[in-house]
């Protein structure tokens, strides 16, 4: 072979070589783009999901079920929500970078897809977000907004009850969650707040809570333990320091004590229980608590799964139904014929709120997750006496 053969062969190698480099880096970087592309779409479609359900801290598994015949991307979900789980799908464009449709509880729910309502905001991230209410407020207040998730961070504004904003996405920030949120006005001003004051429009507030007290008679250097549940052997949740002023939101008996849920007066409103020797009025007199709260043990007939029973509270009341149950039951909740005013909670066995308090007109069954005794608080907020009829089941 001559010296110009051997130069031909060399080049035809050296370009069948850039040719092959060519394919695998295409093939190398089209992989590396769907792997990535996978990624962006499963975890968006798992923003969806927890947007949707109102629950940003819930743990969801996610799996990408390929590219259908029509060239878009099927992505499954599912969310563990407090009481129970549901299962949700997105659809993916070709290119997996745009969301066409996300299905949930049945049927499609497009509004929910990211940007949708966004046309003609001036922002690529305007619209994005649930629409929600700012409720629970007392008459006269407002809720702070922050400059992120974190009483740490500075006011840069204040909202008040009914204000509609959107809900960017929330995050836990010390057992607190904390929600990012959009003003509706042509600013589309951002802030943070606590996300116990956002609900969905037209959504039950919460009901009102009690006098303003304040906490006394503990030693000096001292401070009263604020409790998960109405008893010394709940864990340690909080403290407050002589002085401190709350709201009670109530009172009850447990053994030899008087103990009172309370309400602290921050941004967080946080809640507890300490005793009730310990507070006060707010003008210094001993306050008057309530005396018409009462605690009643739930009991089914032999081989029952449920009672009904119906019962009756005076104005300002709450009554707790104690209620023992165990791990994987399900409980069912329902007060038949109840006033408007009447409210009820459920409280897990160790004195964390299994449901907030909502309208008694709202029936609640889920899935249980602890062993011991449950609480139900049944509470009436009106100016009069209210019957109903308790409906209550495990299984």
């Amino acid at each position: 072979m001559n010296y110009s053969a051997i130069v031909q062969v060399g080049r035809r190698r050296t370009l069948v070589g850039k040719v092959l480099s060519t394919v695998f880096l295409a093939l190398f970087w089209a992989q590396s783009s769907l792997a990535q592309s996978t990624e962006f779409m499963i975890n968006e479609c798992s923003s969806v999901g927890q947007t949707y359900f109102r629950d940003f801290t819930a743990r969801t598994d996610m799996r990408y079920n390929g590219q259908r015949v029509d060239g878009t991307h099927a992505i499954n979900g599912r969310i563990f929500l407090e009481t129970r789980f549901e299962d949700f799908a997105c659809s993916y464009n070709r290119n997996g970078r745009r969301m066409t449709e996300f299905f949930a509880e049945g049927r499609v729910q497009n509004a929910f897809l990211p940007g949708a309502g966004s046309a003609g905001q001036g922002s690529s991230n305007a619209g994005q977000g649930s629409v929600v209410q700012v409720t629970g407020l007392r008459q006269g207040d407002t809720l702070n907004v922050r400059s992120g998730p974190g009483t740490n961070n500075r006011i840069v504004g204040a909202l008040s009850n009914g204000t509609s904003v959107r809900n960017l996405g929330c995050q836990m920030q010390g057992g607190t969650r904390w929600c990012q949120i959009e003003m509706m006005t042509d600013m589309r001003e951002r802030g943070w707040v606590a996300g116990r004051y956002l609900t969905l429009a037209g959504a039950a507030p919460a009901p009102e809570a009690g006098p303003v007290v304040r906490v006394t008679g503990v030693a000096a250097n001292d401070v009263l333990n604020v409790r998960a549940g109405p008893g010394t052997r709940y864990g340690v949740i909080g403290a407050l320091p002589n002085g401190a002023s709350v709201r009670n939101l109530g009172c009850q008996t447990q053994g030899a004590a008087r103990w009172c849920q309370i309400e602290m007066m921050t941004d967080i409103r946080e809640r507890g229980w300490v005793n009730a020797r310990f507070l006060t009025g707010q003008a210094g007199q001993a306050t008057q608590l309530p005396s018409l709260s009462r605690t009643q043990r739930i009991r089914f007939q032999p081989g029952a799964s449920g009672t009904e029973f119906s019962d009756s509270l005076p104005a300002g009341a709450t009554v707790t139904y104690l209620l023992g149950a165990r791990n994987g039951q399900t409980l069912s909740v329902e007060l038949a014929g109840a006033a408007p005013n009447l409210f009820y909670r459920i409280f897990n066995p160790d004195g964390r709120e299994l449901l907030g308090a909502v309208n008694a007109g709202r029936f609640y069954r889920g899935q249980l997750w602890q062993s011991g005794d449950y609480r139900i608080e049944v509470m009436n907020r009106g100016g009069r006496s209210v019957s109903y009829t308790a409906l209550i089941r495990v299984r």
